[in-house]
């Protein structure tokens, strides 16, 4: 995916017109991902982005007054001292004006995009435990598949850390551990149990699958979704 750097509208500040192609090439990159449902990691970037240059735009009272400022002389009466501020001049900041009221309303319908692509997939997915789930369910398996598709992915979770501007809360780490054949002799519950004979470390593992109905690219979508979703699950 095309990147911004994280003060790229401090860039290239003198054309400004120029950041307007810098913008529109980025969104351009990101509805391409969109549109393959590629949601991760360009929902999450672009809403960082959204979020700096409007707290940028928020703040740039106190940031003109954060500059330090020199004495230029004394004027009156009453006799008073000048200051002049070291703030950079005013064609910095216009330009800069300019590119952030260009780029935040797109950026903000894009993000809105994003999200309700990412709501319609996680609503569109069946998450459900495989057997009974123990009592401490932060760590087991995730078994991923395609409703058409007869393979599934198996990963070990964890769940880690909280945090807020994580989908669900909490930080899920995944590790891929292979692929199986699902069949009849070859349930879910059989894979379950073959686990459990191989991984001594989790004798009573917490198990999910995550079934999709079509399929679906898994790092940048299902393993994100997942992330919030397991979350929520053992909340």
């Amino acid at each position: 995916m095309k990147a911004l750097a994280p003060d790229w509208f401090m860039q290239n500040w003198l054309d400004s017109e120029y950041q307007q192609y810098v913008v529109m090439a980025y969104l351009q990159s990101v509805q391409q991902h969109f549109a393959g449902n590629q949601l991760h990691p360009a929902l999450p970037d672009l809403r960082e982005h959204y979020n700096r240059g409007a707290t940028f735009m928020q703040g740039k009272g106190s940031l003109s007054a954060s500059f330090p400022r020199r004495v230029r002389g004394i004027k009156g009466p009453p006799p008073s001292i000048d200051y002049v501020s070291d703030v950079p001049d005013d064609n910095f900041m216009t330009e800069i004006d300019a590119t952030l009221a260009f780029a935040l309303p797109r950026f903000r319908q894009a993000v809105a995009e994003g999200e309700q692509r990412w709501a319609d997939i996680a609503q569109a997915l069946t998450l459900e435990p495989v057997g009974l789930l123990p009592l401490r369910p932060e760590e087991g398996y995730l078994f991923v598949y395609a409703t058409q598709q007869r393979k599934t992915d198996v990963y070990q979770f964890r769940l880690t850390l909280y945090a807020s501007q994580v989908p669900g809360g909490r930080i899920v780490r995944f590790r891929y551990l292979e692929s199986v054949q699902q069949g009849l002799a070859n349930t879910l519950e059989n894979i379950k149990l073959d686990l459990i004979r191989r991984h001594t470390h989790l004798p009573n593992p917490a198990t999910f699958r995550l079934e999709s109905k079509q399929p679906l690219p898994v790092a940048e979508t299902l393993l994100p979704i997942a992330n919030q979703l397991l979350a929520q699950a053992v909340a």
